[in-house]
C-alpha cells in the first residue's frame, strides 16, 4: 500500500473523515446531553458528563490505535479473544459485580466506582470470530453446520449474559450474526427460518396465532424443499418454543415481565411499570418542533424522565431540541449506518466486509431498539444509545468498533 508509510493515518485519502466526524459530532452531543440530564439531580453522583468526556478521550485513543492494526491482526486474535471474553463472563457470574454481576470494579474506596462491562467488547469479539469463521474457509450454506455454527457461537454470550441477568444486552448476540450471514450470502428464506424460534415465542400465548405461525413455517419448508433433516430441526424447534414459552414465561423475574406486557399497554400501570414509557413519550411530545431549550427540560430538570442519562437520554434531546434536534441526531445515526455499509462494499478482504457487515448490526440494533423504547414503539430493554448514553463501557467499546471499521476501509485495497 503505497502511500501509507509516515505521517497521520487520519490524514490519508482513504481515510472516511465523514464516518470520524459524524461519530465526534454524536460523542459531543452525548457529552452534552449527559450533563443536561444529570446537572440538577440530586440522586446521580456529579460529575458524569466530565466522566462521559473522559471516557470519550479513551475512545479517541482507541479509534487511533485501532486504525494502525493490520487485518490480519483481528483475524489471527479472534478465536483467542473470543475464548478470553467467554472466560471473563463466565467468571463475572462467579465473583458476581453490579447490578446482580454485569461489571467489575477497577477500583475500590471512591465515591464513583469506575467500573468495566464485559458484555460490551463481547459483541466486537462475537463479530471477529464469526467473521473468521466464515471467511477462514469455503463456506457451502447448503450445509446447515455452515449457519449453525455461527449461530453457535452468538448462543454462548447469549446465554452467559441472561444469566447476569441482562435481556437487552442478551438479545443483541443472536441479531448479531443475521447482517453477516446475509452479506456471506445465506438466502433470505433460510434466514426467515433462523428467525422462526422468535416468531413461535411472539405468538406462543395465542393458540389460533401460533398455529398460523407454524403453517407459514410448514408452507416455507416445503416450498424451498428443505431437505428432511433441517425441516425436522426447524419444526421441532418452534414446536418445543411453542410450547415451553409460558412456562418460561412464568419464571422471568417480575420486572422483565412487566417490560413487556407494560409495552402493550402502559397505562395498565401509569406509577409502576408503565412510568417509564409514559414519561418518555410525554418528553418527546413536549417538546414540540424547536423544543423547550437546552437545559430548560421540566421532564429532565423535574426528574420525572427515569434512567435520563442513559437508556432516556433521546427523549432528553427531543424535549430541550425538539423535532429539529432530534432529527439531526437520526440524520448522523444514518451517516453513520450509511458510511460503515458503504465501506463493507469497498473492501476486497472477505473477513474485512463480515467485520463491517457485523459492526453494522450491532449499531443499527442499538440505534433501532433505544429510540423505539425511548418512542413508545418497542418494549423497554435497557439498551443504550450508541455515543450518546452515559456509560464508559459501551461509549468505549462502541468507539473502537469504529476504529476497526476505519482501519479496515483505510486498507480497502488488500485481500
Amino acid at each position: 500500500m503505497t502511500g501509507r508509510r509516515g505521517g497521520s493515518l487520519m490524514l490519508q485519502r482513504d481515510f472516511d473523515h465523514i464516518l470520524f466526524l459524524s461519530v465526534m459530532g454524536l460523542v459531543l452531543i452525548g457529552i452534552a446531553f449527559v450533563y443536561s440530564a444529570t446537572v440538577e439531580n440530586t440522586q446521580v453522583a456529579a460529575p458524569l458528563h466530565t466522566r462521559q468526556a473522559l471516557w470519550a478521550l479513551a475512545g479517541v485513543i482507541a479509534i487511533v490505535v485501532s486504525i494502525r492494526l493490520p487485518i490480519q491482526f483481528y483475524f489471527g486474535a479472534s478465536y483467542i479473544l473470543f475464548i478470553a471474553v467467554i472466560l471473563v463472563l463466565m467468571a463475572l457470574l462467579v465473583v458476581g459485580g453490579g447490578e446482580g454481576g454485569r461489571w467489575f470494579a477497577l477500583s475500590s474506596g471512591v465515591r464513583i466506582q469506575p467500573s468495566i462491562q464485559p458484555s460490551e467488547p463481547a459483541k466486537i469479539v462475537l463479530v471477529l470470530a464469526v467473521a473468521r469463521y466464515l471467511s477462514g474457509r469455503l463456506v457451502n450454506f447448503k450445509r446447515a453446520r455452515d449457519f449453525l455454527i455461527p449461530l453457535g457461537l452468538a448462543f454462548i454470550p447469549f446465554v452467559l449474559v441472561m444469566r447476569q441477568p441482562d435481556l437487552g444486552t442478551g438479545m443483541i448476540f443472536p441479531m448479531i450474526i443475521i447482517p453477516m450471514l446475509y452479506w456471506k450470502g445465506l438466502p433470505i428464506w433460510i434466514i426467515f427460518l433462523l428467525c422462526t424460534p422468535i416468531l413461535s415465542v411472539v405468538t406462543a400465548f395465542s393458540p389460533e396465532t401460533w398455529g398460523v405461525a407454524m403453517f407459514i413455517i410448514g408452507l416455507v419448508v416445503w416450498r424451498k424443499k428443505v431437505k428432511p433433516g433441517l425441516a425436522i430441526l426447524v419444526i421441532l424447534v418452534n414446536i418445543v418454543l411453542g410450547i415451553l414459552t409460558p412456562v418460561v414465561w412464568d419464571n422471568l423475574h417480575e420486572y422483565q415481565q412487566n417490560r413487556i406486557s407494560t409495552f402493550v399497554n402502559p397505562q395498565n400501570d401509569p406509577l409502576g411499570a408503565g412510568y417509564q414509557i409514559i414519561q418518555s413519550t410525554v418528553a418527546v411530545g413536549s417538546g414540540g418542533l424547536t423544543g423547550k431549550g437546552y437545559l430548560q427540560g421540566t421532564q429532565t430538570k423535574l426528574n420525572f424522565l427515569p434512567e435520563q442519562h442513559t437508556d432516556f437520554i433521546y427523549s432528553v434531546i427531543a424535549e430541550e431540541t425538539g423535532m429539529l434536534g432530534a432529527l439531526i441526531v437520526l440524520l448522523l445515526f444514518a451517516v453513520v449506518l450509511q458510511r460503515t455499509l458503504k465501506a463493507a462494499t469497498e473492501v476486497r478482504n472477505t473477513f474485512a466486509g463480515l467485520v463491517i457487515a457485523g459492526a453494522s448490526g450491532i449499531l443499527f440494533a442499538h440505534i433501532v431498539i433505544n429510540i423505539g423504547m425511548s418512542l413508545g414503539l418497542l418494549p423497554i430493554t435497557g439498551l443504550p444509545l450508541p455515543f450518546i448514553s452515559y456509560g464508559g463501557s459501551h461509549l468505549l467499546s462502541m468507539m473502537l468498533l469504529v476504529g476497526i471499521v476505519l482501519g479496515l476501509r483505510l486498507r480497502w485495497m488488500e485481500y
